[in-house]
């Protein structure tokens, strides 16, 4: 039934994508009444109405200080979702009428998140069919700080996200493409149709499509791609295209036309920020956090499960979003840091973050810890009552005031296959001193002298100095070089440092010099443009200079560009830069710059000689940085893929080490993850002896590290190490898993003898043998262990629960398990959910008859009782909310939804923890108790991996890389599968969360656990 009704869902959401909502006739009757019961997820319309816009500014809650205006609203803008500016201070609106669905295109496929396939790729604008998306210009032409013009510039585009105008045309961001409409004159008419810049940027989802097109300082464009579309992105100056899978800040050179990926990772990404000196923000889906900070070429967390893995197999790790102290609701999807002096020295330099789920703007302040930042909340700028006020863009204009787009829909959520978003509606908001009229009063900046333009760079606003530098780097002039190069020298003046890179005259000799310059900005940027083009080799002298300033250098976030600069750059002079760098410094407590210097050395790991180059200093073995995080990771990376050569550099990098336990301990440790999972091939002789000593030096702990390396010669020695009953409970735990892990023959008897707690009383070490059991497809396993159910295997310390898990991982097993449960020798409540849902993924329908007696017929989706259900208890809600007690409402929610899921700090986190939720809405609450399988949360999906021997094992994602995969079980153990070992590796569509939460309680005891699930809630 699932299935059929996943087909229809898809048929229904096909129907959706015909071009501007027209009907067809191709759903049945049965799949029509599916689509008419589909409950969406998340923040969907309801009975509220729209405020109108003469009263809207009633609706908001203020900051002291601050006013709001209303410049903009429905017919003359409608979903606005990105905002800019041109050289004379006109805004530029991205209206995203034609989302959800790409006009002229059919879903032909659908996966568990709502990703689509399309029938074919759309042609560029103007081609194909014509989609409603259009950029419209406001301007304000007589300078009284109200815009009394309005034009629609382009129109027909299909999923247009963001605009920018500037080098001869306005450059369109409209997935798949990045698009110039040539405009010589700058009169708004484009001269031709477009050309196609980038091709290539995933629409599997437009709620996560390529945004937030910004000119960078440096002449390049900047873009940000969300969490669930990837793609091969290619342009003409990288014909051979960039791969990636989700989130990640990008750029463009539009000269060059050279594609790459700036940082990678985070949230779903939908902003971009630049600040005054060049650092990239933006803002992110996440809860307990404003956003990320993107030192380039880092690596970021990300939902390895939903949105793929890294481009790089071995980064080894990954930085967390910045750390929030203030409101932990989700999410700041948007992000700006306000610098346009027109507010007060206090305000200057503040996080504005728009929260379109909960209808509230949040002020934070920026806070350094180390080369990076944390942020603390100030008071919010502005609430609404409103719900259908929905925040997607903050920006700060030309005139110093925040400017913000309101996509103004009650609805918010994309999980709905019903393209019924309120396509008419939209706001524009100026927010503003209280008392002032903000002006933009510098004119057309692209008509004005380079003199006049150079003395814009002293203006109190971003935006004007950022411009300014645009149009001159733009312009070309070279006779102010002489001016720009004192600006340099003697005001520190970064604006004019990036119009000398822009116009080719940053010589060895500036570079040489400014190194050492007093500004730690100018500095910064040195060190980066000295990396920006990869493809062409550094002079000797610029190389020399960069080598030298790297050991003195002690500004943090300069030190982190130099790392970045370092795998940018050729081998001999990146790896002189890390030794540099390391030489009288240790950066082993800053959050980026250990990683930061791992990710240098990576990328330089294939030239042996730079290595080489860069060990033979003695110094480099007992840096605490080096043998902290680079040792084990290089040697990792090494030994990782499998290679001749690499395991020549393996050996090469062992026999260079000195001889001693400490730097021995990490390269040996990095052979060892290389394989964790996976078997080990024959070694180099060199290798194999060094783990073989590294093994003996361990004493019995070394036995668990022989048997994961597969010497055969140990496993005698390891059972009998694992049946002694006075060996260390912990070492006999590690045996047990590393003999199960490598599925060793003759140990059943003795894992058995443990699980039945014959040879233990260790209840911990018992759950242990339980558990690797799984990987054995002996018959006796499930006989021995029912056997013991009502002996030694109790409910107690989790024992029954973890043989249930065991049992239900193989076919057979689980058809023994659920004959005892419906035999009433097993209960059904001892059963937890995770194995009920692990069981229901075997094709067979014997065993799914026995689960149906058991367990009840699995949930169809989106049936019209549950419709009915929802709607039930939301009138009795309503009707007891004054009598509900939220006291009362915590023992329900400890007895029902702790053991999965965190509240106030309190419960387990094996779910999503619910404080940054929508928690006063209990049209939030109800579709997701109701039928959990509809939204299941990113991060927390299940998947399932079917080994050649029949074993099926399920857990949640925790990390992948070519070779593994690691899944999180839901006992909280992790397990390291091998690719090669898995003939099937897939999503479960449903939820771990059992259905029928409710169906016992009262209206009271609703009203009481709602009540606690609501309490606080803004």
């Amino acid at each position: 039934m699932i299935r059929f009704l996943c087909f229809a869902l898809s048929l229904a959401l096909t129907i959706c994508s015909t071009a501007q909502g027209q009907a067809t006739d191709v759903l049945s009757d049965q799949v029509q009444e599916v689509v008419k019961a589909y409950q969406g997820q998340g923040v969907q319309p309801d009975d509220s109405q729209p405020t109108s816009p003469d009263n809207v500014l009633s609706t908001f809650t203020l900051d002291k200080g601050i006013e709001v205006d209303l410049v903009a609203h429905e017919p003359g803008v409608e979903q606005p979702l990105f905002l800019t500016w041109d050289s004379r201070g006109r805004m530029w609106v991205v209206e995203y009428r034609q989302y959800q669905y790409p006009a002229g295109l059919k879903v032909v496929k659908y996966d568990q998140y709502l990703r689509a396939v399309f029938d074919k790729t759309p042609a560029p604008p103007p081609k194909g069919t014509q989609g409603l998306d259009r950029i419209t210009v406001l301007e304000d032409t007589n300078h009284d700080g109200t815009f009394d013009r309005s034009k629609v510039v382009i129109e027909g585009l299909n999923i247009a996200t963001s605009v920018q105008v500037g080098r001869g045309g306005i450059w369109v961001l409209n997935p798949p493409y990045l698009l110039f409409y040539p405009d010589a004159d700058g009169d708004d008419v484009p001269d031709s149709d477009p050309e196609v810049h980038l091709s290539g940027f995933g629409l599997q989802d437009t709620h996560s499509v390529a945004n937030s097109l910004t000119w960078g300082i440096d002449g390049w464009l900047y873009g940000a791609n969300g969490s669930t579309t990837g793609g091969t992105v290619r342009s003409e100056g990288t014909p051979e295209g960039v791969s990636f899978e989700g989130q990640c800040i990008w750029r463009y050179h539009p000269e060059s036309k050279r594609f790459e990926i700036f940082a990678e990772g985070g949230g779903n990404t939908f902003s971009v920020e630049i600040d005054s000196v060049g650092r990239i923000f933006s803002g992110t889906n996440w809860g307990n956090t404003r956003g990320l900070h993107y030192p380039q070429g880092a690596y970021f967390i990300k939902n390895w499960g939903k949105h793929g893995p890294l481009t790089n197999p071995h980064a080894y790790g990954y930085f967390e979003h910045m750390k929030c102290e203030g409101d932990s609701r989700r999410f700041a999807q948007a992000f700006t840091i306000y610098e346009g002096g027109l507010f007060d020295d206090e305000f200057q330099g503040s996080i504005i973050a728009p929260n379109s789920l909960h209808n509230v703007v949040w002020r934070s302040k920026l806070v350094p810890v180390g080369s990076t930042y944390r942020t603390v909340d100030q008071a919010n700028l502005m609430e609404s009552s409103d719900r259908w006020f929905r925040p997607v863009y903050a920006g700060v204009g030309p005139d110093g005031a925040i400017y913000m787009a309101d996509w103004y829909d009650t609805r918010l959520s994309h999980l709905s296959p019903i393209d019924n978003w309120h396509k008419d509606s939209g706001r524009l908001y100026r927010v503003r001193p209280q008392g002032t009229s903000p002006r933009y009063v510098h004119g057309d900046l692209h008509t004005q002298s380079s003199d006049q333009l150079l003395q814009r760079f002293d203006d109190p606003n971003r935006w004007v100095r950022q411009r300014a530098v645009l149009e001159l780097s733009w312009r070309g002039d070279d006779s102010i070089t002489p001016k720009l190069i004192e600006m340099v020298d003697d005001e520190s003046s970064i604006e004019a440092l990036w119009v000398l890179h822009a116009l080719n005259k940053l010589t060895p000799q500036h570079i040489a010099l400014w190194v050492d310059h007093d500004s730690p900005h100018i500095r910064r940027w040195i060190v980066r443009l000295c990396g920006d083009d990869p493809t062409k080799p550094l002079p000797s002298a610029v190389s020399n200079a960069l080598a030298q300033a790297a050991r003195h250098e002690r500004d943090s976030q300069v030190r982190v560009q130099y790392a970045s600069t370092a795998k940018r750059v050729d081998p001999k002079t990146g790896m002189a830069i890390v030794a540099n760098m390391l030489h009288g410094h240790d950066d082993s407590n800053d959050l980026h710059l250990p990683m930061m210097l791992w990710w240098a050395v990576e990328h330089q790991a294939d030239d042996w000689d730079a290595i080489e180059s860069w060990l033979s200093d003695d110094s480099m073995w007992s840096h605490p940085l080096v043998r902290q995080t680079i040792l084990s990771r290089l040697m990792q990376r090494y030994a990782s893929t499998g290679s001749s050569d690499h395991f020549a550099n393996a050996a090469r990098l062992l026999a260079m080490a000195p001889d001693d336990k400490d730097t021995l301990k990490p390269l040996l440790e990095g052979i060892n993850r290389a394989f964790q999972g996976r078997a080990v091939p024959d070694l180099p002789q060199v290798l194999a002896d060094a783990m073989k000593t590294y093994r003996d030096s361990l004493g019995q702990s070394g036995l668990v590290l022989a048997i994961r390396q597969g010497d055969v010669s140990s496993h005698s020695k390891a059972i009998a190490a694992l049946a002694d009953r006075n060996a260390d409970a912990g070492l006999r735990m590690e045996l047990a898993s590393a003999l199960s892990e490598r599925r060793v023959d003759g140990c059943v008897a003795t894992l058995l003898d443990l699980a039945t707690a014959k040879t233990t009383t260790n209840r911990a070490l018992q759950r242990v043998a339980i558990a690797s059991l799984a990987n054995f497809d002996e018959e006796s396993v499930a006989d021995r262990l029912l056997q013991s159910f009502q002996s030694s295997i109790s409910n107690e310390d989790d024992l029954r629960a973890t043989a249930c898990r065991t049992l239900a991982s193989r076919l057979g097993w689980a058809t023994k398990l659920l004959e005892q449960v419906n035999q009433w020798h097993v209960a059904a409540s001892d059963v937890p959910p995770d194995a009920v849902q692990r069981m229901r993924t075997f094709d067979s329908s014997d065993l799914s008859k026995s689960l149906d007696q058991a367990f009840g017929k699995e949930a169809e989706m989106s049936g019209p009782e549950k419709k009915a259900m929802l709607e039930r208890m939301r009138k009795s809600l309503s009707a007891t909310r004054s009598s509900a007690s939220a006291s009362a409402g915590k023992v329900h929610f400890d007895a029902k939804c702790a053991n999965c899921h965190q509240l106030f700090g309190e419960g387990k986190l094996v779910g999503p923890a619910l404080d940054g939720y929508q928690r006063s809405n209990p049209m939030f609450w109800l579709p997701a108790i109701i039928e959990p399988s509809l939204e299941i949360r990113e991060g927390y999906q299940s998947y399932r991996a079917l080994t050649f021997d029949g074993q099926v094992i399920t857990g949640m994602i925790a990390q992948q890389s070519p070779e593994t995969v690691t899944l999180k079980l839901a006992d909280g153990l992790s397990r390291i599968l091998d690719r090669d070992d898995l003939e099937i590796f897939e999503p479960i569509p449903t939820s771990l969360m059992p259905e029928g939460l409710l169906d016992t309680f009262s209206e009271q005891e609703l009203a009481d656990l709602f009540a606690y699930l609501s309490r606080d809630a803004k």
